[in-house]
């Protein structure tokens, strides 16, 4: 059994995207389809770089609840964080860890940590249909 809140995905880090492969892929236990409520959005980096970000709201965001195995949840955590440019030690950052809840298609709730935009908003667009591999 694991210990420790699954997280939610919504972005470049699911199965498929381009980050999954460097920070998921062989770590998870378990990874399930599931949904939050919030706003997605793409952020177009100057720079050339695209990527999402969830904001809190009412629409449905779809993801996947991944379960990290106890030994990689740590160093993955820190990981996650450093991508995501999260300070835990100011709790400041690009994106912000927060506890959120989650449904899975069962329509179990379960809290899970997710990564909320704290960065600019500027050269952003709307995510519509609130799934980032839809769009990308």
């Amino acid at each position: 059994m694991n210990e420790h809140p699954p997280i939610f995905i919504y972005g470049t880090l699911r199965p498929g995207q381009k980050n999954y492969g460097r920070f998921l892929a062989g770590r998870t236990s378990e990874e399930i389809p599931a949904t939050t409520s919030g706003e997605l959005y793409l952020f177009l980096d100057p720079g050339g770089a695209r990527y999402p970000f969830l904001i809190p709201g009412n629409e449905t965001v779809h993801g996947d609840l991944v379960y990290l195995k106890n030994r990689f949840h740590a160093e993955t955590l820190e990981d996650l964080d450093h991508l995501e440019g999260y300070d835990p030690r100011t709790d400041k950052g690009l994106y912000l860890r927060r506890l959120r809840q989650v449904v899975t298609e069962s329509g179990e709730r379960i809290s899970a940590w997710t990564y909320l935009w704290n960065g600019p908003w500027t050269e952003v667009v709307k995510i519509r249909d609130g799934d980032f591999a839809k769009t990308c």
